[in-house]
């Protein structure tokens, strides 16, 4: 987990109101919006991206984007950052990351996936949680999914307690010559909320085989 951090440099109602029944809704039932319209609205608010041939995906336009070609060149690890809004005084992240084979940090995908998923060091929080990790796909290539619960404070260079809960998830992909992570991070509270798009970023990924 401490390694994690290192190298971190990375509703309920229905859709539509009831009307009065029409001689049209009498025959075909009422109609729901049109699936265009909906479709067409929600691709607005995502725009193709790709970072220098490891790896594309659709990111949220309103989210910030960001990334340190100098230590990507340092590390070997290729990867941006994207920042959505604040809550409980902390950002909602999403990462998305390629791990070459000659990274300073992680051997492999196992040796991420293990290093991640539990608590290694034993120096964990009771607070801390780790979820149990899946086998998954996501473009129809083979991945890892994990979640994980942690405190964070919020002040550590102070005395002051103040902290908040945390939910990450994780998808680890292996590559021929390194691997892929997207690691998701907001405040338990609202982590569903921002989760689906977190989701879509991963599900339009596209990389290095």
């Amino acid at each position: 987990m401490l390694r994690l951090i290192l190298i971190m440099f990375m509703t309920g109602g229905p859709l539509w109101a009831a009307k009065p029944a029409t001689v049209a809704d009498d025959a075909r039932g009422p109609r729901p919006p049109k699936a265009d319209s909906v479709t067409t609205a929600q691709t607005k608010e995502f725009k193709a991206f790709s970072l220098d041939g490891y790896f594309s995906c659709e990111v949220p336009q309103k989210w910030q984007l960001s990334r340190d070609a100098d230590k990507e060149q340092k590390s070997g690890v290729f990867q941006i950052e994207l920042t959505g809004p604040n809550a409980q005084k902390v950002p909602v992240t999403a990462y998305v990351s390629y791990f070459s084979k000659t990274n300073k940090y992680f051997r492999d995908y196992k040796d991420y996936v293990d290093s991640n998923s539990t608590d290694d060091l034993g120096i964990a929080p009771e607070t801390d949680i780790y979820g149990q990790v899946k086998t998954t796909a996501l473009g129809k290539r083979k991945a890892f999914e994990f979640e994980r619960e942690k405190k964070e404070y919020l002040h550590p260079e102070s005395k002051s307690d103040e902290s908040v809960m945390l939910k990450e998830k994780f998808y680890v992909l292996p590559a021929k010559d390194g691997f892929f992570v997207f690691h998701f991070s907001a405040p338990k509270a609202v982590f569903s909320k921002h989760l689906p798009v977190f989701e879509r970023v991963a599900r339009t990924f596209k990389g290095l085989p």
